[in-house]
């Protein structure tokens, strides 16, 4: 086996098998460093022909403590490698899923925007009452995994998507300059709770009907267009979100079409059948 090509492999295999560059950097220093080790330790003569026997002839303990080391950072390697290439098909998986929760809420808030002045009040309610539930819903559903050291902490691509949708739910610009109440929705009663759950007040909304029913159901228009306008573009196809996908799920398929070569490299004993093969050093 040549150095250079160890290195090389060992790099190219560094986005998958680590969390942080440096933890990859060192698995490759340590691996190349212990066989340099080795190399350095062989009596006079002994660093040419006949490697492989030198090195699993037990002729020096440190030898065996080196083969060990080998052995114990492939298996070390290993474990990271897997561990990543599943975290990343459950991002691939779960990503997924938001994708398409994020375009079933875009057809919920499509009840909002048929809502008009003429309907009853219970009417009204209740299709805003069945968009905060499949909000929550799909808030609660996603939620663990955004907690800090959850599988979608700090991904781009997810957090953007919850960011969008809660701020057209939010926002006040669906109130004044368009025909609504001056703060959106938090002005008629629905605002959220400190873990981003929709509520509604039904007192405040009530008495919104009451005083302002021509803006109180503009407005409920207005964040209807705006979401399911954010949860189309979020939804799309080449959006961030598709696109983080399709490299999630293009870097599983790679590792399983290289996984056979992977553990060949860095498997259990692949140490010991190369040095059984070695005659010269590279």
């Amino acid at each position: 086996m040549k150095l250079d090509v160890a290195a090389f492999r060992l790099n190219a295999l560094a986005t998958l098998t680590a969390g942080s560059a440096q933890g990859s950097s060192a698995s490759s220093t340590d691996f190349l460093n212990a066989l340099l080790s080795a190399r350095g330790a062989l009596p006079a003569g002994a660093q040419g022909a006949g490697l492989a026997d030198t090195l699993l002839g037990g002729e020096s303990a440190r030898m065996n403590s080196m083969l060990a080391q080998l052995e114990a950072s492939n298996s070390a390697f290993m474990l990271r490698y897997n561990a990543r290439v599943a975290e990343i098909g459950d991002e691939a998986e779960v990503l997924g899923r938001l994708r398409a929760r994020v375009g079933e809420l875009g057809a919920a808030s499509e009840g909002l925007g048929g809502l008009r002045p003429a309907h009853a009040d219970g009417e009204i309610k209740a299709v805003l009452r069945d968009f905060i539930e499949r909000y929550n819903a799909w808030d609660a559903e996603f939620d663990p995994y955004f907690e800090q050291g959850a599988l979608l902490d700090d991904n781009q691509a997810g957090e953007v998507a919850r960011f969008s949708l809660r701020r057209e739910v939010g926002s006040i610009f669906h109130g004044a300059g368009n025909g609504g109440f001056a703060l959106g929705l938090s002005d008629m009663g629905v605002r959220f709770t400190a873990d981003g759950q929709l509520v509604l007040d039904e007192a405040a909304f009530d008495g919104a009907l009451a005083t302002q029913r021509d803006a109180a159901v503009q407005t409920l228009n207005n964040v209807a267009r705006a979401f399911g306008e954010a949860a189309q573009m979020l939804a799309a196809d080449g959006h961030l979100l598709d696109r983080r996908i399709d490299n999630a799920q293009r870097a599983v398929n790679w590792a399983a079409d290289k996984q056979a070569e992977v553990e060949a490299e860095f498997g259990p004993g692949a140490i010991s059948a190369r040095l059984r093969g070695l005659n010269t050093w590279g």
